[in-house]
């Protein structure tokens, strides 16, 4: 298997209201119709399991056997995510990838999902080989979270509950960090969220309350830029037609088109806005600087650039070029070795100018800045330097570059483009 946690780190982080959405009655809206749905035996993970769907339909419900589920829960929850099902694609933009079908979804821990931990819900794909798919899952832990303990508050599994709008909310998270597997190199928490409160009624608008306390980069993006709910799901449809043209930038995955980056999705949601969405990605708080992208036109004349919203900052003397480049980020996925707790730090402050091969005629000062914030701890910033990393070499100190630990900059002089890391020494 390979796992996905909710949310864009390697650990899941807590749970908590933006998981697990909040109390709202139905507006009036009438009771989803409740059916038997048909059931297969299948295996999964070597364990025998129940199986609930609908032909044509793209998940399923599966039960660990012996299942501890009475079926007239599954066949509400069924119900339940079928309510809403439609309203979760019209948000999104697009449904899950064939290779993620179906979508299992598990209303208990079992072999698959293991215990109930800090989290509300998980997301992860299958993987075959090196290859991902078939398949794809989630977990809810709703049987756990009946038996919650004070302080939490119990959810009886009962067919109002397994019916109600409001509670539909995790499962469309989740559902929507699925629709992102594959196609783009993020599953992002602040884009899955906002999804998951329109199609839930927490909110209307990406300026909504809930979405600036939860979503941030969501409340940014229109906030800043205009946009809103039809622009995101118009954005996601445009990554996925470059993503199956196989204009993705990012190897992620064996068998399948490179995913999209982040830097191309913010482009795509530049067209749409009419205006750079960066200061928004940035404002956000949810992703690094050198994850969001950033690109400028470098020409022969002396100026000073500054990129990523002020995060880097370059000083080109007259001549330093004889011709204009632009100036592209490369991934930040490929860094440099340093100790382990080190990793963070060094990811956040990597970034690939490219072309790579782009050598200046005269030395170049390139400062970057760092967050103290993100130091493991006993790391010192006395410590940190400035380096430039080939592709396939080890990583070269920058002759002379200083630290400055009261602006939290690093800085040298440079005579190429290509990767800079800012990393101890």
């Amino acid at each position: 298997m390979f796992m996905s946690a909710c949310g864009d780190d390697p650990e899941p982080g807590p749970g908590g209201p933006s998981d697990t959405g909040t109390s709202r009655p139905d507006a009036g809206l009438p009771p989803p119709e409740v059916v038997a749905i048909p059931r297969t035996q299948v295996m999964l993970g070597g364990r025998e399991y129940r199986a609930y769907q609908r032909q044509g339909d793209t998940f399923r419900i599966v039960c660990e056997e012996p299942c501890p589920i009475e079926e007239t829960y599954v066949f509400a929850r069924y119900a339940g995510v079928l309510a809403v099902k439609e309203d979760l694609i019209a948000v999104v933009g697009v449904d899950v990838a064939p290779r993620m079908l179906p979508v299992d979804i598990h209303l208990a821990g079992d072999s698959l999902c293991g215990p109930k931990g800090a989290v509300s819900g998980s997301s992860f794909m299958n993987q075959t080989g090196l290859e991902p798919g078939p398949g794809s899952n989630v977990c809810l832990w709703e049987l756990e979270a009946s038996r919650a303990k004070p302080p939490e508050v119990a959810r009886p599994l009962t067919v109002e509950n397994a019916l109600a709008r409001a509670n539909q909310v995790l499962v469309a998270h989740e559902y929507s960090h699925i629709v992102l597997f594959l196609r783009h190199e993020l599953s992002h928490e602040w884009l899955v969220r906002a999804i998951s409160y329109r199609v839930g009624g927490q909110a209307s608008s990406l300026c909504d309350d809930i979405n600036q306390q939860f979503a941030p980069t969501a409340w940014e993006l229109c906030q800043r830029n205009g946009l809103d709910y039809a622009q995101l799901a118009e954005g996601l449809r445009k990554v996925d037609t470059l993503w199956s043209a196989d204009g993705g930038t990012v190897a992620l995955h064996a068998g399948v088109p490179l995913a999209t980056s982040v830097y191309q999705y913010r482009r795509i949601l530049d067209g749409l806005a009419g205006s750079d969405t960066l200061a928004a990605c940035i404002a956000g708080g949810e992703l690094r600087p050198n994850q969001c992208g950033d690109a400028f036109r470098f020409t022969p004349t002396a100026r000073t650039v500054s990129m990523y919203e002020g995060w880097v900052r370059w000083e080109l003397p007259a001549g330093a070029l004889t011709q204009e480049v632009q100036v592209e980020p490369g991934t930040w996925r490929s860094g440099m070795v340093v100790p382990a707790q080190w990793n963070p730090f060094m990811f956040a402050h990597n970034y690939a100018f490219e072309p790579a091969s782009g050598v200046f005629k005269q030395p170049v000062r390139l400062t970057l800045a760092y967050d103290p914030r993100l130091l493991p701890e006993g790391g010192a910033e006395s410590s940190l330097t400035l380096y430039w990393k080939a592709e396939d070499a080890p990583a070269q100190a920058v002759a002379g570059a200083v630290v400055d630990t009261e602006v939290n900059t690093v800085s040298g002089f440079v005579s190429k483009l290509g990767r800079y890391i800012v990393a101890p020494r």
